[in-house]
């Protein structure tokens, strides 16, 4: 994913107090997006890479450097939320779910590391709540910087959009690709049948990890959509070998609710559409 930085004509630094930022963010790197509330119309948008192979204080420090020393994110926003893109998540019905039980939840089937902090949101379409960590060091940076900062996990995006946009009758699959796992689930009627993610070393993972929810719930390939995010493109090896073995798939687009400014153009809109769904999260 190559750096790049577009911000519309009409942004107005004196006004970033009634702006939205989102911003999305993993050890490789950082984007995000400002949303002009009244006009309704996202008018920034960026993606930095990080320095590969650098130590994690360092990482620190170069992400610190970057927000504090940016014309626009050392600004004050009306709101502000954040994605740490992880898989370390899980979902927990309603009926079970207590906030004092965070550690049991999450330690049931992944694995706390000492620096991490546990955080959890409800999901609006789903009777379930998402908990998952980030990295104290990470909350602590941006909670410095952005006053009353709010953290979400990427599931919470995917699964939301997944659901509000695709009402068919018909089962559909969803999978958001990101650098080293996937995040996939099933819909039907507007309701969640499945989520799952799956880590990854290269492509086979990946369609290893497709077609075998594919066969898991008797879903014809010839017949049930896929709908992908995420990492991939048509240029790519990825691409070519889904398009052989399933018949119907097409990418995700950016929600209908908003515009954009036309400096997005060119960047494909669906590599970055948790991203954009973040602002319709509550």
């Amino acid at each position: 994913m190559q750096d790049f930085a577009f911000v519309d004509e009409t942004l107005d630094i004196n006004l970033t107090q009634s702006y939205y930022l989102s911003i999305q963010i993993n050890l490789n790197g950082l984007s995000f997006c400002i949303l002009d509330p009244v006009r309704e119309k996202y008018i920034a948008f960026e993606n930095v890479n990080f320095p590969k192979d650098i130590l994690f204080d360092d990482l620190l420090n170069f992400i610190e450097d970057y927000i504090v020393k940016h014309e626009l994110l050392s600004h004050g926003f009306k709101a502000t939320k954040l994605i740490w893109e992880t898989s370390k998540n899980t979902l927990v019905p309603n009926t079970y779910f207590k906030a004092d039980n965070l550690k049991m939840y999450f330690e049931f089937n992944q694995k706390l590391d000492d620096l991490d902090e546990i955080h959890y949101n409800e999901l609006k379409y789903v009777d379930a709540y998402s908990v998952y960590t980030v990295p104290n060091q990470i909350a602590n940076i941006f909670a410095k910087q952005f006053e009353k900062i709010q953290f979400y996990n990427q599931q919470i995006p995917f699964i939301e959009h997944s659901l509000f946009k695709h009402h068919s009758e018909a089962k559909k699959i969803m999978v958001n690709i990101n650098f080293d796992f996937i995040d996939l689930c099933i819909t039907n009627n507007g309701k969640l049948l499945v989520y799952n993610n799956f880590n990854y070393k290269n492509e086979m993972d990946i369609i290893y990890f497709v077609l075998y929810t594919f066969d898991q719930f008797e879903l014809d390939t010839q017949q049930t959509e896929l709908i992908l995010s995420g990492l991939i493109d048509q240029r790519s090896n990825l691409y070519s070998k889904l398009k052989s073995f399933i018949n119907h798939f097409k990418f995700e687009k950016l929600p209908e609710e908003f515009s954009y400014s036309y400096t997005f153009n060119k960047i494909p809109s669906h590599k970055f559409s948790n991203l954009f769904n973040l602002h319709l999260c509550e």
